[in-house]
């Protein structure tokens, strides 16, 4: 900063003016321990479906975890507490002697940013050969968006300022139920999720 001005030095040397500078850098598990203890490790400390490492006495789960992921299966980490809590869970169960799988990892943020909540759920990004549906409020700061694949599944979300459907979001997203003619009512109305959940998740639970 030189004068109240803002500007950003790259690895190469070179200044770069800037009105505003955001520090991102994200979280990195700290895999020291495990790569001690002989486990493999990549970007994480990785796991099977039942949380077991390459050491079939050793379980992780939660951030530190690369686990392979619910619509992808590439292995990844993701930290959020949902995540870690359901992996957690199914190392617990395993630990004890029951064999259950984990339906696999599953993105998700939800962040408040001066009182607007923004929220992302699974491949919010879109898919090869997917379809993708926008409802957008400007007057009122809304936004959703709907990714589908070619299986007629809802695979990942976008909203902005729509804080009532995130819980039903993740459930139509995590089932993995193909939504047959309710995707057609979603691509009409995206905001419909309440009974496209009702009619395809909670009626087949």
């Amino acid at each position: 900063s030189k004068g109240g001005a803002l500007s950003v030095k790259l690895s190469s040397g070179e200044l770069l003016p800037a009105d505003l500078v955001i520090s991102a850098t994200g979280v990195r598990p700290s895999l020291d321990l495990a790569a001690t203890a002989g486990l493999t490790t990549n970007v994480g400390i990785r796991v099977d479906k039942r949380m077991r490492t390459s050491d079939p006495r050793i379980y992780a789960a939660g951030d530190a975890a690369q686990a392979e992921e619910l619509y992808t299966r590439n292995y990844v980490v993701n930290a959020v507490q949902p995540n870690a809590a359901e992996q957690a869970r199914v190392a617990a169960l395993n630990m004890a002697g029951r064999d259950v799988p984990s339906p696999g990892s599953f993105a998700m943020n939800v962040l408040d940013t001066l009182g607007l909540i923004a929220s992302s759920f699974g491949q919010w990004q879109g898919v090869p050969n997917g379809e993708s549906v926008e409802h957008v409020d400007e007057s009122r700061y809304r936004y959703v968006g709907l990714q589908f694949d070619d299986a007629d599944r809802l695979v990942g979300a976008t909203t902005l300022g729509l804080t009532q459907h995130v819980g039903v979001l993740r459930g139509l997203i995590q089932s993995g139920r193909p939504l047959k003619s309710w995707k057609q009512v979603l691509r009409n109305d995206p905001l419909d999720l309440m009974k496209a959940y009702l009619a395809t998740v909670q009626a087949a639970a």
